[in-house]
Formats: C-alpha cells, structure tokens, sequence
C-alpha cells in the first residue's frame, strides 16, 4: 500500500510539473515525419519485446510546434498503445496536413476504450475499464498529460470512434 501511494504521489508530483512547463513553449521547424519516427525508435526495445510493429505514416515537410512538448504527448500515446495490443499486434502512427490543420492519429489492435469511459479517459487518475494486456497498470495520467500539452500548443486530442483497438488523435494549428 506505501509503494502503491508513493507512485500516486509521483505521479500527481508529475502531472502538475508537466501543467506548468506546458505554456513555456518553444516552438521550431521540425521534420514532421523525423519526429514521428523518433518517437517510434524511443520506444523499439519496447516494441520487441511485445514482438509488435509499428508504422510511420507522414509527409517530410517541416511543422512549427514544439518538438519536446510533442513527444512527451506522443511517448505517452504510443506507450499505451503498447500497453494495450495484443503480442504480434501492430500500431500506426501517421500525420497530416491539411487546411491549416496537422492531425496526428495513434492507432492500434488492443480492446479499444470502452464507451463509457470515452467522455473521462483524459481526466487524471482515469483508468478505463478495460486493462493492459501486459505488465501493470500504470498510473492514470498519461492521457491527462497528452491532453494538456496538446492544448498548450493550441491543439486538442480526442478519441475517435473506431470498431477494434483505440484510436487517439491530435490536431494541432500548422503556422506553416
């Protein structure tokens, strides 16, 4: 129950860090397919030792954001992605362009988020219904944390409705 309170704490020690720092952005020109594809290779030996794969689908072209911010939110997505797919499984990351718009989807095969848990999966300390199918539970802020740097840089992350696996998205203002 002590070690079970002390990674609450952390956590919430964690979750209000991350608020803070959210609104000193710096924003640069980034590679936007670069940026996808490092956050996969972050997160390789995870990915092998589940035996999944995972795709990068996006343009070359640069995007104006900030880099860090971005990959704190897309470690996060892609960790629970990870988390949640079945062994052999396979999880897409792919960005895009359009209308002033950068969109950026997570995607994979594990049981998805159950429907009524839609509404308050990105609230802290939210855990869905429906269990990682590997290691434990993790602490319930994850999502929290893309949420609030996804709007500090003027964005918004919501999960779309999809009939297998979860699919998260982010859509971000392109300055390009």
């Amino acid at each position: 129950n002590v070690r079970a309170l002390q990674r609450q704490i952390e956590a919430l020690l964690d979750y209000h860090a991350t608020v803070f720092d959210a609104a000193r952005l710096q924003r640069r020109r980034v590679p936007l397919r670069e940026l996808l594809q490092s956050c996969v290779d972050a997160q390789r030996l995870q990915l092998q030792a589940r035996g999944l794969s995972a795709a990068v689908e996006a343009p070359a072209r640069p995007v104006t954001l900030d880099p860090d911010k971005l990959r704190v939110a897309l470690d996060n997505l892609l960790a629970n992605a990870i988390a949640y797919s079945p062994q052999g499984g396979r999880i897409r990351l792919a960005g895009a362009l359009a209308g002033g718009v950068l969109t950026i989807d997570c995607v994979d095969e594990g049981p998805g988020v159950d429907a009524a848990d839609a509404e308050r999966i990105f609230e802290p300390f939210v855990q869905g219904v429906r269990r990682p199918s590997a290691g434990a539970p993790g602490s319930g802020i994850g999502l929290s944390i893309v949420r609030e740097l996804v709007a500090a840089q003027g964005g918004r992350v919501f999960l779309v409705p999809a009939p297998a696996g979860a699919h998260f998205r982010m859509e971000l203002p392109d300055e390009n």
